[in-house]
């Protein structure tokens, strides 16, 4: 996890926060997210930041400065790395599980409580994760 100094060096770095929005992109594509789902897990309405995302999915922007959207695809990824860990042979486990319905999370997938969450949920999946990884 970045520290607060390293998410400010972040911030100012364009190549890193273009690199973070391809590995954002890369990661939703992997689990066939639809375009309003990519939108509401950066904390977007995807009416209103169509054309920011269309944007940046294509290379032309990079991502602005901005700590939250910086953390939540932090967590994404880490998402995303903790499944690869917990399932080394399966991929196609690794890219299903966010969809899969569990009894863990009230009989919600892990994208429905990120979506319905924001950050918060992002957050609450990743260390989750992390727990089961090392536990």
């Amino acid at each position: 996890m970045l520290t607060q100094p390293q998410l400010t060096l972040a911030w100012e770095s364009p190549g890193l926060r273009g690199m973070l929005g391809r590995s954002f992109f890369k990661l939703t594509e992997h689990w066939q997210l639809s375009r309003q789902d990519e939108a509401r897990l950066l904390g977007w309405d995807y009416k209103e930041k169509r054309t920011t995302l269309d944007s940046l999915r294509t290379g032309k922007t990079v991502l602005d400065k901005d700590e939250d959207k910086l953390e939540r695809i932090i967590h994404l990824i880490n998402i995303h790395k903790s499944l690869r860990l917990l399932f080394p042979y399966d991929r196609q486990a690794v890219y299903d599980w966010v969809k899969v319905k569990r009894e863990r999370f009230g009989g919600h997938s892990a994208l429905a409580v990120m979506l319905e969450d924001g950050s918060q949920g992002i957050a609450a999946i990743r260390y989750y994760l992390d727990y089961e990884r090392t536990h």
